[in-house]
């Protein structure tokens, strides 16, 4: 009894170590042009894979939420007109169509009831606005707009942290596109999304890329991932699409130091032409705005910000090499 009463066997008081969980926010930019879809489907051979696409991403955002009650998402489509909000609604108005739609099937009527929500006005606008753009398919093909969809994501994302700064909302971006005729547009939207690489950088929010079909190599969205800390996935097919999401993608950003993630080869962190368009490693660049180009423009005048360049500086760099008289002989007769 007197060992048991002895100060060293006396139980003390454990550190407490446990730690508040903190809410997340997800949004998620989705390219839903038909168009890009389509061109897909009739390569790979698949039938309707934006449908499969979104049936993973309902599963997807329902695990997010299941992690914690505070947790928030958000769904931004972008497409060839713009962008808009799928979920939450830009507009509380549109009501009318609510349970037409022929995929609320997959939505159980016993679903635990935040789940259902999300998934029934994510389905609706989704439907809503896939049909409208499929009577505008036949039109000349429009600029992407997945630039200004992730720009608005992330004004968004700030918008919620401002609002939950007390408790330090986490955020993470998931971009879901889809490769083919458009992919030679990128090249014009470089300025915007270095743009939104600063804004995700000083968010701390991590942005992660989903590839389908196209070129696997996305210069610009490589180097998006690769200075956000994000994964970047190509993917053939749309099959098994779901594996994806719920492995690589569902990384908490504060895990992702000490978890392996996929690993998306070299990073090609060459830049674009302004003009040109075309991928350059060495060219010309503006001191005002950081415009690169690969080729002195018109009227000596920067064609991003207008500044007008110094025309002794853009007088030597036409000047041609002068080659002194008599080397040309000289390296005739060493050959």
């Amino acid at each position: 009894m007197d060992a048991i009463a002895d100060p060293n066997f006396q139980q003390t008081k454990l550190r407490s170590t446990a730690t508040e969980d903190i809410p997340s926010l997800l949004t998620v930019v989705l390219d839903i042009s038909p168009r890009l879809w389509a061109e897909f489907d009739h390569r790979s051979g698949e039938k309707q894979s934006v449908t499969t696409v979104l049936k993973s991403l309902i599963v997807f955002l329902n695990s997010h939420l299941a992690f914690n009650s505070a947790n928030q998402v958000a769904v931004i489509a972008a497409f060839s007109q713009g962008i808009q909000y799928l979920y939450p609604r830009s507009s509380d108005t549109s009501e009318q169509n609510a349970g037409n739609s022929k995929d609320l099937s997959i939505i159980s009527s016993h679903m635990y009831r935040r789940f259902r929500n999300v998934d029934e006005t994510l389905i609706e606008e989704f439907y809503k606005l896939y049909q409208r753009e499929e009577s505008l398919i036949d039109k000349p093909v429009q600029k992407s707009t997945l630039s200004g969809a992730m720009a608005a994501a992330l004004t968004y994302t700030n918008r919620l942290t401002k609002e939950f700064e007390s408790i330090s909302l986490r955020s993470r971006l998931l971009v879901i596109t889809c490769g083919s005729s458009r992919e030679k547009d990128e090249i014009f939207q470089y300025i915007p999304i270095m743009n939104c690489i600063f804004s995700a950088t000083k968010l701390k929010c991590p942005i992660d890329v989903i590839k389908i079909g196209g070129n696997k190599q996305s210069t610009f969205l490589q180097q998006t991932t690769d200075a956000t800390n994000g994964v970047y996935i190509h993917l053939e097919s749309t099959n098994g699409i779901i594996q994806y999401l719920s492995t690589a993608m569902s990384i908490d950003p504060s895990l992702r130091q000490i978890i392996v993630r996929p690993t998306q080869g070299s990073v090609d962190f060459r830049t674009s032409c302004y003009l040109t368009g075309k991928v350059v490693a060495i060219g010309y660049i503006c001191s005002v705005c950081l415009c690169v180009l690969s080729i002195i423009p018109p009227g000596n005048k920067c064609p991003a910000c207008d500044s007008q360049f110094d025309e002794r500086v853009i007088a030597k760099l036409k000047k041609k090499p002068v080659v002194p008289k008599g080397t040309l002989k000289k390296v005739k007769k060493k050959v």
